[in-house]
């Protein structure tokens, strides 16, 4: 009896070992159980772990106050539509001066404007500061040809050096990673080596590493993304603001909205 049960706790022992997010190899062990693409918020959330969220009550513009948002010009340009607190002087949004930066290994080394004081400071200085009890980050869109290039593995280690860092100099700060936007049809592609078509797979291929990154590290993810598309997958005419990929005042209105209705909880 004694050596059945031994061996009965072996067998769950390694069931257990063989659902871990990565195997010994860096690939992923459970590949074919991984969603193909970006999750519905409709999906169940239990059955991704609790790492989607779902739709919730609306948590209104206090919730809203409460987040630091980091990611690309795209994110940037909230300043400029006036939709935060502050409006265009709002301190919700942190960037480098140039109003947008690129995920690469390099990320957790930048600096940003800390808006309280005007400094230049790292990511993680101005979470240690700050203290923030959500974070957004949204990236995605620039250098996505590259990235696709790289591959899977290289987007997540440039993009959790960057998690790393705040969750280190402020371990209570909640942090959620949100899919990257698509874009528009009349986007002009000729910095570009693909369609516009291509670009917005590969916009939907990083926003699936995205949502992998987010369940290994125990963070949540937001499918902002959906909202925001056409019955092509691209990026709602109305919702760009001319050059195909920065949004309209109403888009991060919608935006916003979303987040308040999907709330961390």
């Amino acid at each position: 009896m004694k050596i059945k049960l031994l061996n009965i706790t072996l067998a769950l022992l390694l069931c257990l070992s063989l659902v871990s997010c990565k195997g010994n190899d860096g690939k992923d062990e459970n590949e074919s159980t991984k969603p193909t693409t970006t999750p519905s918020p409709d999906t169940e959330v239990a059955s991704y772990g609790g790492t989607l969220l779902p739709e919730s009550e609306d948590r209104g513009m206090s919730y809203i106050d409460s987040f630091i948002f980091i990611g690309e010009s795209t994110t940037y340009h909230m300043k400029s539509r006036g939709v935060l607190s502050g409006g265009s002087d709002t301190k919700q949004i942190w960037s480098p001066k140039e109003g947008t930066m690129t995920l690469d290994l390099s990320a957790d080394k930048i600096k940003i404007v800390y808006p309280d004081t005007g400094e230049e400071l790292t990511f993680a200085e101005a979470a240690a500061r700050k203290r923030p009890r959500y974070v957004i980050m949204t990236f995605g869109l620039n250098g996505a040809v590259q990235n696709i290039k790289r591959g899977e593995e290289y987007f997540k280690i440039c993009y959790k050096k960057l998690i790393n860092s705040i969750k280190n100099a402020s371990p209570e700060t909640k942090i959620i990673l949100e899919s990257a936007f698509p874009v528009a049809e009349n986007m002009d592609m000729s910095a570009y080596s693909v369609s516009q078509k291509t670009l917005n797979e590969y916009i939907d291929t990083i926003n699936t590493w995205t949502y992998s990154l987010a369940e290994c590290e125990g963070l949540r993810y937001l499918d902002t993304a959906e909202i925001l598309k056409d019955e092509k997958g691209n990026l709602r005419q109305e919702y760009q603001s001319g050059d195909g990929y920065h949004l309209t005042k109403e888009a991060y209105e919608k935006i916003l909205f979303y987040i308040r209705t999907h709330g961390y909880s």
